[in-house]
């Protein structure tokens, strides 16, 4: 039996696009579902308007402060006070525009209180952010830690930060409807009891975005948990401390990676963990017409699925590429692809359980130098021939 839930809503996210307006600013559109701007200053998530609550773009979603966007590090260094955070940016490109995704790079080095002063930078600890945004709102992120010599820290926190209107100390139309929650609901994790997610949601009458965060392996404790800074932000938290033995991030180059997902409908602890589990156990794809990819430089660990970019990876055969995704143990939302080799046009129409979905209404397509990007709008709850013709 072949199960393949559409999940289209009455305003379907089937392209993106993205315009870098100046070295300092990118633009990053899914019309009718968000809009949001990545800056030198603040990375990730600068502002965040969601245009199928809020086309007018009344209500900006993300943190107030000019200090950080959506994704905030405190590094502490082993002697002193203080935390340093992955902003602000040296150098920001836009990688790639559309319209099935688009990619973003950040980099520099890890400064004091996110301060723009040189004396702020910590020299010996920089950073490097891939970005790759689909019009869904997944968001999938490889952050390279970079370092010559081992690093000793002090504590090292991953942070989910928002406009905290409509959180507890909140002044906003719904204020105190945002609400975080993780692997044991509202308790905040610890040691003890870790988690692999973070969610901030509401399920009430707000503007609130539900914002999902996945490390792709561990379990940690918190810091910040559903508090924030008067009612200028919301926070909750991973601590990554005890992600390296004795504090120390080695030589070298190490790469954490990460889903955001932005939504409605992630409203509970059981939602946020369904999530999660469809990215940290990904499904390997029974391919019978083309070959899957294996070794995607994006790929971490040999499975198909690249983690950098959020998308299973494939080789086409000269008529296309066919193959079966599984999700009867875990269901696999809004799946992404790349297939290689790809030497046709971006198909119109695809059959999906032999269902033909076409572009616009269920999937979006592109082919960018030889490589077909492709998404499907829609949640497989069984296995699912997807058949893909040049």
């Amino acid at each position: 039996m072949t199960a393949w839930v559409l999940i289209l809503a009455a305003v379907q996210p089937t392209e993106i696009r993205a315009v870098q307006e100046s070295p300092k600013l990118i633009r990053v559109t899914s019309p009718g579902r968000f809009e949001t701007t990545f800056t030198t200053r603040k990375g990730f998530g600068a502002t965040w308007f969601d245009l199928k609550h809020d086309p007018d773009q009344k209500r900006d979603l993300a943190p107030v402060l000019d200090e950080n966007g959506f994704f905030w590090i405190k590094i502490g260094q082993p002697e002193g006070d203080g935390s340093w955070y992955a902003n602000p940016a040296e150098e920001m490109t836009l990688l790639e525009g559309g319209p099935v995704r688009t990619r973003v790079r950040l980099r520099g080095a890890h400064m004091r209180y996110g301060q723009t002063e040189a004396k702020a930078a910590w020299k010996e600890l920089r950073f490097d952010q891939t970005w790759t945004v689909y019009p869904d709102g997944s968001v999938y992120l490889v952050y390279a830690l970079e370092q010559e010599q081992p690093v000793r820290f002090k504590h090292f926190l991953v942070i989910t930060k928002s406009n905290g209107a409509w959180g507890p100390n909140g002044k906003g139309e719904g204020r105190g409807e945002a609400k975080i929650a993780g692997e044991a609901g509202s308790a905040k994790p610890s040691s003890q009891a870790p988690t692999s997610f973070t969610l901030q949601w509401s399920d009430g009458p707000t503007y609130f975005t539900d914002i999902l965060m996945v490390p792709r392996k561990g379990l940690y404790g918190s810091a910040y948990w559903n508090e924030g800074y008067q009612d200028k932000d919301l926070r909750c938290s991973f601590d990554f401390g005890g992600a390296w033995p004795e504090k120390t991030i080695p030589a070298g180059t190490q790469r954490l990676h990460f889903l955001m997902r932005f939504g409605e409908e992630i409203n509970s602890a059981e939602a946020g963990a369904a999530h999660a589990r469809d990215y940290r156990t990904p499904d390997r794809l029974t391919v019978t017409r083309g070959a899957p990819d294996l070794g995607d430089e994006g790929d971490r660990d040999g499975d198909g699925f690249n983690e950098e970019e959020g998308c299973y990876v494939l080789t086409a055969a000269p008529e296309g590429a066919t193959f079966t995704i599984h999700g009867a143990s875990t269901p696999r939302v809004n799946p992404a692809f790349k297939i290689k080799r790809w030497t046709g046009e971006a198909p119109s129409k695809i059959l999906v359980g032999g269902r033909a979905v076409e572009r616009g209404k269920g999937m979006s397509s592109a082919v960018r130098e030889g490589t077909l990007l492709l998404q499907l709008f829609s949640a497989a709850k069984d296995d699912a021939e997807v058949a893909v013709s040049n």
